[in-house]
């Protein structure tokens, strides 16, 4: 089910300025601490909904308050910035990656939806 489409980051980015590198560090924050839980990563491979990414983010990290579902190829497309990338244990693909006037982003890429994280700023 790659692809499954609930919104895109494109149309928060636009009115959101980017946060301090202090703030954006919860975002490789969260990939560590998903990486050194192989039960978050299941959970992550079975979460279908946006209702459900917020639920397993803010137990992990509340500080990432910008979500969203992304279609796949939106998730494999070539980024402007990549800030750093690997693959989770489960087999769960990531990249944080910044884009021109816009947030640092994480991105990843499950088994049923694809997803983008960042911190809203005030």
């Amino acid at each position: 089910m790659k692809g499954l489409v609930f919104g895109t980051i494109r149309s928060v980015r636009r009115n959101t300025m980017p946060v301090s590198p202090e703030r954006e560090q919860a975002l490789s924050e969260f990939v560590a601490a998903v990486q050194a839980r192989e039960d978050v990563q299941s959970e992550l491979n079975e979460i279908t909904t946006l209702d459900q990414l917020k639920t397993i983010v803010d137990s992990i990290e509340p500080a990432l308050t910008g979500a969203a579902l992304i279609p796949f190829e939106q998730a494999t497309s070539p980024p402007k910035i990549t800030v750093d990338s690997g693959v989770l244990d489960k087999n769960i693909p990531w990249r944080l990656l910044r884009c021109p006037g816009g947030p640092l982003v994480l991105q990843m890429i499950c088994t049923r939806v694809n997803f983008a994280l960042w911190i809203e700023s005030c």
